[in-house]
């Protein structure tokens, strides 16, 4: 067996390099950058208006007050997309609309509760300082500037503000393409009625389906495969032949009599990375590769499935994306001891208690068996203890979110 450290090294040097793919905007949500995006123009496009009011010149109200107003004429009007085409001189006003532009010779705006009009006239009644509720051309970005990183994920905020610069094709990562295998003679559909007494439900496609998913990856594929060597060879080459990135194959990776999913990567032409993790639960996981395509075969145990997927597959799925994490992590308190006293290290699964200004607080499941998908069905991440240490009580640890 190797170490949790020493898979996850291997992984990352036998990564197949990211591709590229230029997408429109519409099509950009989740995906991740593949390279900086530049502001091709300032932001503000142009200098313009905070507020509804009028476009004054500093020079002509610095003094006013609603003791002692300053009576401006009012010449027209500045609307946001009909801006106005003349010039404020000395003694002159133009209203002004939130978004329209500040037309030539004024440098303030006066809000329009700070006036009062009197036919073609405005009395400005308070003034707070040269420039107020001014938008500046490129007071936020420059051309040039760094608008977002390669790396970043593309959700509503960050695809608002490449519309707003115009940038409707985006170059992006290609969402890794993953193909999924259930192994299990004895597994039923869930919504078999007629399940035999002797054989389980299937939770480990939905569960592992929509955690590709939720990995920001492409399912392309479920196949539930009996535990026979003919029929495992032939669902991993048609996985390999539909070209995917990454082939999960659920159970059948023990050393039991009916596990074929080693022998069945081996003859279909993979090379094996590695078999069998120092851990706890999930000892039994198989890494391979061929060509630019993974192959994981995850144990049967749901939680195991669960667990060898959250730290070794979606840091994979992460990394063809072009980040370096899918998964969040704090920092936590434990107000109990808690040791692992195994040989192995050791997944701990944990329930997190957060209450504002103050640390996190986690707490140890008490079931911890891999069969029991409560143990990830109501704990709220993980923790990893190595082998004989301890986290003494309100001790500090990371905490990786489920």
């Amino acid at each position: 067996m190797i170490s949790v450290q020493e898979a996850l090294q291997i992984l990352q040097d036998n990564i197949p390099p990211a591709r590229r793919a230029i997408v429109p905007l519409e099509a950009a949500y989740g995906n991740f950058l593949y390279e900086d995006q530049i502001a091709p123009e300032p932001s503000p496009r142009y200098t313009n208006s905070a507020m509804d009011g009028f476009a004054v010149r500093w020079a002509d109200c610095a003094h006013a007050t609603r003791e002692h107003p300053v009576a401006l004429e009012l010449i027209g009007e500045s609307q946001a997309g009909i801006p106005f085409d003349g010039l404020v001189r000395g003694g002159l006003a133009v209203r002004i609309s939130t978004g329209a532009v500040l037309p030539d010779g004024a440098d303030t705006v006066i809000r329009q509760e700070d006036t009062r009009e009197t036919g073609d006239r405005v009395e400005i009644l308070a003034i707070q300082a040269l420039g107020q509720d001014v938008r500046r051309q490129g007071e936020e970005f420059h051309a040039g500037d760094l608008l977002l990183a390669r790396g970043t994920r593309l959700a509503a905020r960050e695809l608002a503000l490449l519309a707003a610069f115009g940038i409707c094709l985006v170059p992006v990562h290609v969402q890794p393409q993953v193909a999924l295998l259930v192994t299990g003679t004895e597994l039923a559909r869930p919504d078999d009625q007629q399940i035999k007494p002797h054989q389980i439900r299937d939770s480990n496609s939905i569960m592992l389906a929509s955690a590709v998913r939720d990995a920001g990856a492409i399912l392309r594929s479920i196949v539930r495969v009996s535990d026979s060597p003919e029929e495992t060879i032939v669902a991993i080459e048609q996985a390999v032949a539909a070209d995917v990135d990454v082939i999960l194959c659920s159970g059948g990776v023990s050393v039991g009599q009916h596990d074929h999913v080693k022998e069945g990567a081996l003859t279909a032409g993979f090379t094996e990375l590695f078999w069998k993790i120092s851990q706890k639960p999930g000892k039994p996981l198989l890494a391979c590769r061929q060509g630019n395509t993974l192959l994981f075969g995850l144990p049967g145990n749901p939680v195991s499935a669960f667990m060898c997927f959250s730290n070794y597959v979606r840091p994979v799925l992460a990394t063809l994306q072009g980040t370096s994490s899918v998964s969040r992590t704090l920092t936590a308190r434990s107000p109990e001891r808690v040791a692992n006293t195994g040989k192995r290290t050791n997944f701990i699964r944990v329930t997190v208690e957060e209450h504002p200004n103050e640390l996190a607080v986690i707490r140890e499941m008490a079931r911890q068996g891999s069969h029991m998908l409560s143990s990830i069905v109501h704990a709220d991440g993980y923790i990893v203890l190595e082998p004989g240490e301890v986290l003494e009580a309100n001790g500090l640890i990371e905490v990786v979110l489920f």
